[in-house]
């Protein structure tokens, strides 16, 4: 039953079936009152006597919504006189104008209430997939059911039993000391890549590893150079720091640096997936990669080995990661954990020069802490038992079988109307539409339909 206040308080009305108490009820509408102008400074209000009786509540109630009020400085009492209306909240001197005119609704926001910053973001999604779908066809996301839960739950277990303080505290900011060194050592024996546990960071995430880098290496208006087509959220994120992205295209040896130099020789930094271009699965050559090393290297330029996949491959050995070919101190290698364990996990790592490492960390520490300690703890453990390399070889196996299965299916439904092989490395497979329906002459210049193979 809702009942009519009092004249004074003539808007108030009160929801006795609310699971909200009365006397809430009654403070934020009275507040919600004075801070709309209806009930100006100086105003004496009812005595808690009267108010009880048009609103039909006992005193108790009344007394403790303005309790609340005057604690806030809403109201004021006054010993023998009664209680007003706090005075700072009189708008007496505002002019009719200004009392009608409201602040924009959050519902009427314009691009001109934001940052021009928030202008690259606009068009991206962050609509996620329907987890209750029993497949998704989503570039990058892993086979869930194929986890191995119930070793992962073992290990997490092992340290929710015991929690010592370190790991529940904020933890080490370069991240947890025993998974860095197990990154340390996988890398050396999978991607060849000699480094210690002191260059290595963990993030959460390769995308939040972009987003430092562009903050730690970029000025805004510096140029840079991004493989085209390549990885969308990571031009955007280089976009959102004001930086000049210049698309450069790829041909059947990676990146072509000749087209780089010719359209910006200056650039600051380049990005690139050598190991398995994204999305076109073209594996950079030797000869490629030591061209881009030396040119980073005379220009003072850096260079991001984005190798989120590597552990994917289907065929072949892959080639020694970039940064294994370089002497110098100018390619940062990312990696991460999304697309070999779990996305929700939020775990990354970053290998830095050694003179890096420092100022790295110190934007680190002002923009976010490490990742929950307790799921670096687990991952260490993952890692350093022998579970990670057995799970990598299981899903191997199983994505080059669904992806053999997925080309079939297609071949045999749309093979007229696109051409479509299998990928050596990788979550996606390219399917090239025939040169009439294109309106460049090359089908190698340009991807039809992006597909992944690993419902």
């Amino acid at each position: 039953m809702k009942s009519p206040a009092g004249l004074l308080l003539s808007g108030i009305e009160l929801d006795r079936a609310s699971s909200i108490p009365l006397y809430r009820q009654l403070y934020l509408q009275i507040r919600k009152q004075i801070l709309g102008g209806r009930l100006q400074g100086g105003v004496r209000l009812p005595s808690t006597r009267t108010l009880s009786q048009d609103l039909d509540l006992s005193r108790i109630t009344i007394l403790n919504a303005f309790d609340q009020l005057i604690a806030e400085g809403f109201l004021a009492s006054r010993t023998g006189a009664g209680t007003y209306v706090g005075t700072e909240w009189d708008s007496n001197g505002k002019t009719d104008h200004d009392q009608q005119r409201q602040p924009p609704r959050l519902s009427d926001l314009s691009q001109s209430m934001l940052s021009l910053r928030s202008n690259h973001f606009r068009g991206v999604s962050y609509a996620d997939w329907d987890p209750a779908s029993p497949t998704s066809f989503l570039p990058s996301h892993s086979t869930y059911d194929a986890f191995p839960q119930q070793v992962w739950k073992r290990l997490m277990n092992r340290h929710l039993h015991k929690p010592t303080k370190a790991m529940l505290g904020y933890g080490e900011l370069q991240g947890l000391m025993e998974l860095r060194e197990a990154i340390a050592e996988y890398v050396f024996d999978a991607r060849g890549i000699e480094c210690t546990a002191a260059q290595v960071v963990i993030v959460s995430g390769a995308q939040q590893a972009f987003n430092l880098l562009a903050m730690l290496l970029l000025n805004p208006q510096d140029s840079l150079w991004m493989e085209d087509p390549g990885h969308i959220a990571a031009r955007i994120a280089f976009q959102a720091h004001g930086c000049q992205v210049v698309p450069v295209r790829i041909d059947e040896q990676g990146i072509d640096i000749q087209q780089g130099l010719a359209q910006c020789p200056d650039a600051r930094l380049v990005f690139t997936t050598p190991s398995r271009q994204h999305p076109l699965g073209i594996t950079m050559s030797y000869a490629r990669r030591q061209e881009l090393i030396d040119w980073a290297a005379h220009h003072q330029s850096w260079i991001i080995e984005d190798d989120c996949d590597s552990e994917l491959r289907y065929g072949s050995r892959p080639l020694p990661a970039l940064h294994a070919m370089d002497r110098w101190d100018r390619v940062i290698y990312v990696g991460t954990f999304s697309k070999v364990l779990y996305p929700s996990l939020r775990l990354g790592y970053v290998i830095l020069p050694p003179a890096l490492v420092e100022p790295f960390c110190t934007i680190r520490a002002v923009m976010d802490r490490s990742p929950p300690t307790l799921l670096q703890a687990v991952t260490a453990d993952f890692m350093r038992e022998g579970h990670f390399l057995g799970h990598i070889r299981r899903m191997r196996a199983l994505y080059q079988a669904r992806q053999a299965a997925l080309v079939e299916k297609l071949q045999q439904r749309l093979g007229d109307f696109f051409n479509i092989t299998p990928v050596e490395a990788g979550m996606h497979v390219i399917a090239w539409l025939p040169p009439k329906s294109m309106t460049t002459p090359s089908p190698k210049t340009w991807p039809g339909t992006i597909f992944t193979p690993t419902p």
